[in-house]
């Protein structure tokens, strides 16, 4: 098993519940876009605890970082706590949520903190001028709980087709509410059928939506990536 230590070198709060953790990029540290690795944090105690995030940066970026829900958990506390500087243990990088030279044409349908996977496919698409045509389905409480806001909306200038929809959203929204359906699938994908489709975020959504393209829309089960995110 491969083992890295790593340095701390930012946080980054991405909306008032979301930050992203921001680390130096040992040269032996090499990952494919999408994929997880295993994060351990020292406890007051000396003991370790541990959790697996998806990568959020990009293989193409000179940092590596991760992307995650700040609640009420012993981790996430002792995570939310650590210094700038601090160096911790990483290992075991693996998963296939990945964008390949043989993609053409996908779709991301994410969920809350699952843009990160599908954050760190888009930066490796776009900074590698890949040849893929790519829809971001993203779906949110509200404009204020968008991760990569900004990030998201600069890339759909030119490089993704970004759709979002909001279940809780502020007076002023004028896009889809509730929450992702066929409808607002089959409204933003009209060439369905020619897609590879990436599914992630929490393991309901994962597997309502699985539902939605298997038995509703018709996709095939072997056109779907998926990515559950457990403990986020």
């Amino acid at each position: 098993m491969s083992e890295w230590n790593i340095k701390l070198i930012e946080k980054i709060e991405r909306t008032s519940e979301i930050k992203s953790f921001r680390f130096e990029r040992p040269d032996d540290l090499n990952y494919l876009p999408g994929q997880f690795f295993f994060i351990y944090i020292p406890k007051e105690d000396g003991s370790m605890i541990m959790h697996h995030f998806s990568f959020s940066s990009s293989p193409t970026e000179s940092y590596i970082e991760f992307t995650t829900q700040i609640r009420e958990t012993e981790f996430k506390n002792r995570l939310d706590q650590l210094p700038i500087g601090i160096s911790v243990k990483t290992s075991s990088v693996s998963g296939k949520f990945s964008l390949t030279s043989s993609h053409t044409k996908v779709v991301f349908i994410c969920g809350g903190i699952g843009i990160t996977a599908a954050r760190s496919n888009i930066r490796w698409a776009k900074d590698t001028q890949a040849q893929v045509d790519i829809i971001l389905l993203y779906g949110n409480r509200s404009t204020q709980t968008i991760a990569f806001n900004k990030e998201l909306k600069e890339l759909s200038t030119d490089y993704i087709e970004l759709y979002h929809i909001l279940s809780e959203p502020e007076e002023e929204w004028k896009g889809p509410t509730g929450y992702i359906n066929a409808e607002f699938i089959l409204s933003s994908v009209p060439d369905y059928k020619e897609r590879i489709w990436f599914l992630s975020g929490p393991p309901v959504m994962v597997k309502s939506i699985t539902n939605i393209l298997t038995k509703e829309i018709g996709v095939d089960l072997e056109n779907i990536k998926r990515e559950n995110y457990v403990g986020y």
